[in-house]
C-alpha cells in the first residue's frame, strides 16, 4: 500500500504541473535547476545590470524565471513573459534562451509574435535600466541570439519529430497493407478450397447416404446386408460431419496470415494483391509480371514472400512518399522478384524496426536457397532489390504437366 502511495505522488505532482506523464515532469524539473544553477553562477559575474543591484534579489528572480520552465510543454508564453520580466532585474537571459525555445517546440499558436514579445521586452528592459545599446549591430546579435535563434532551433525540432511520426505512420500503414493483403490472398484461397471441396466431397458423400438407404429398403435383404448398409450410411453422414467442421476451419476469417501464406496463394497472386492493398491505403505501388505464370515449389514461393514484404517495408521505412514498382518475371529455369522504389520524397532518419531480414539475412537467406541477391542505389536516386531463384526439377515438371 505504501509503495502504491509513494508511486502515485510524482504522477499527482506530474498532472497539478500541467506535465502530463512523469517522464516529462522528470526533463522538466531536471532543466529548472539547471538553468536556475547556470544562472545563479553567471550573476555572481554580473548582477548589477538591471534595476537592482543586489545579487540576492536578481538571483532570485532568476530562479523565478528558471522554475516557470515547469510549465514549458503547455504554457510556453508564460515561460517567456516570466523570462523577460527578469531580464528586468539583470542582463542574465538563461532562461529567456529556453522559454523561446520552449515556444517554438511546443507553442500552439501565433509563436512569431510571442517570440518577437520576448526580443522586444528583452530590448526595452535594456534601455530602461540605462543600458544604452551603442552598437545596433551587436545588440541584434545579441536579441537574435537570445530569442530568434532558440524558437527557430526549437521549431525546427518539432517539425522533426512531426515529420518522424508522419514517417512512422506510413510505415504502419505499409505493414498493415502487406499483412492485409497476405490475409486477403488467403482467406480467397481458403474459401474457394472450401466451395471446392463442399462441391465433390460433399457431394459423393450425399449421394452414398441416399444410395444406402434405398439400397437398405430393398425387400428379401438378409439382416447382415441391412446392417452393413446402415453403417455406410452412419460412415457417410459422420464424413459429411466432419467435412463441415474442415470447410469451417478453411473459412475461418479470424486466421491470421503469416510466412506459411504462400502454401495457400502463389507469390503472384500475392504481390498482385500486395499492390492492389498498397494502393488502397495511399502508396503508389505498382506490380508487373514478365513471361508466363506457372507453380513454384514451396520453399521457392515463402522465400520470394518474404524478400517482397521485407523489400517493400525498407522503401516505407527508408524511402517514405516514393512510388514503389513490383516485379516477377518468370523465365525458363529461373524467377526474378525485383523491388525499386523511387527517390524519396522526404530525407529522414529511418524509424521502426526491421521486418525480420536485414539485406545482410535477405541475401544469406537468397544464396542459401539456391539463388542470387542484388541490391543497391539506381540513377534516379531510387533503391533496387533483387533475388533470382532457380527453379528446381520439379517446378519444370509440373509446368511440363500443365501444359500437356
Amino acid at each position: 500500500m505504501a509503495a502504491d502511495v509513494r508511486a502515485m505522488i510524482p504522477r499527482r505532482i506530474g498532472y497539478l504541473l500541467g506535465a502530463g506523464r512523469c517522464s516529462d515532469l522528470v526533463q522538466d524539473v531536471t532543466l529548472a535547476l539547471l538553468v536556475g544553477l547556470t544562472s545563479v553562477v553567471l550573476l555572481s559575474t554580473s548582477h548589477d545590470t538591471g534595476f537592482t543591484h543586489s545579487y540576492l534579489l536578481s538571483a532570485l528572480c532568476a530562479l523565478a524565471a528558471a522554475a516557470s520552465l515547469l510549465w514549458r510543454r503547455n504554457h510556453p508564453e508564460l515561460c517567456v513573459a516570466v523570462a523577460a520580466l527578469a531580464t528586468f532585474a539583470s542582463d542574465e537571459a538563461t532562461a529567456l534562451i529556453a522559454a523561446s525555445y520552449a515556444v517554438g517546440l511546443y507553442g500552439r499558436g501565433a509563436r512569431a509574435l510571442v517570440t518577437g514579445g520576448g526580443a522586444l521586452a528583452y530590448v526595452l528592459a535594456r534601455l530602461l535600466t540605462g543600458e544604452v545599446i551603442s552598437d545596433p549591430v551587436w545588440g541584434t546579435y545579441m536579441v537574435v541570439l537570445y530569442t530568434v535563434l532558440p524558437a527557430f532551433y526549437g521549431r525546427m525540432v518539432r517539425r522533426q519529430r512531426e515529420l518522424k511520426e508522419q514517417l512512422q505512420e506510413q510505415l504502419s500503414h505499409a505493414e498493415a497493407a502487406t499483412e492485409h493483403a497476405a490475409r486477403f490472398v488467403m482467406l480467397e484461397r481458403r474459401t474457394r478450397l472450401a466451395f471446392e471441396i463442399h462441391d465433390t466431397v460433399g457431394h459423393h458423400a450425399t449421394l452414398l447416404v441416399l444410395r444406402a438407404s434405398t439400397a437398405e429398403r430393398q425387400p428379401g435383404l438378409p439382416p447382415q446386408a441391412t446392417k452393413a448398409f446402415q453403417d455406410i450410411q452412419d460412415g457417410a453422414i459422420t464424413v459429411m460431419q466432419e467435412l463441415r467442421r474442415v470447410i469451417a476451419v478453411l473459412r475461418d476469417e479470424d486466421g491470421q496470415a503469416d510466412d506459411e501464406t504462400c502454401a495457400y496463394a502463389s507469390c503472384h497472386e500475392f504481390l498482385e494483391a500486395l499492390a492492389r492493398n498498397m494502393r488502397a491505403v495511399g502508396i503508389q505501388a505498382a506490380y508487373s509480371v514478365e513471361g508466363t505464370v506457372r507453380p513454384l515449389d514451396a520453399g521457392t514461393e515463402s522465400l520470394l514472400y518474404r524478400v517482397s514484404r521485407e523489400a517493400l517495408t525498407n522503401a516505407a521505412k527508408h524511402a517514405p512518399g516514393a512510388p514503389v514498382r513490383i516485379s516477377l518475371a518468370f523465365a525458363p529455369r529461373s524467377v526474378t522478384l525485383t523491388i525499386h522504389n523511387g527517390r524519396p520524397v522526404q530525407r529522414l532518419k529511418p524509424v521502426g524496426g526491421s521486418g525480420g531480414l536485414g539485406l545482410q539475412s535477405m541475401r544469406s537467406v537468397v544464396e542459401a536457397g539456391g539463388g542470387t541477391f542484388g541490391a543497391g542505389s539506381t540513377a534516379d536516386g531510387g533503391y533496387r532489390i533483387e533475388a533470382v531463384m532457380a527453379l528446381p526439377p520439379d517446378s519444370r515438371n509440373i509446368e511440363r504437366e500443365h501444359n500437356s
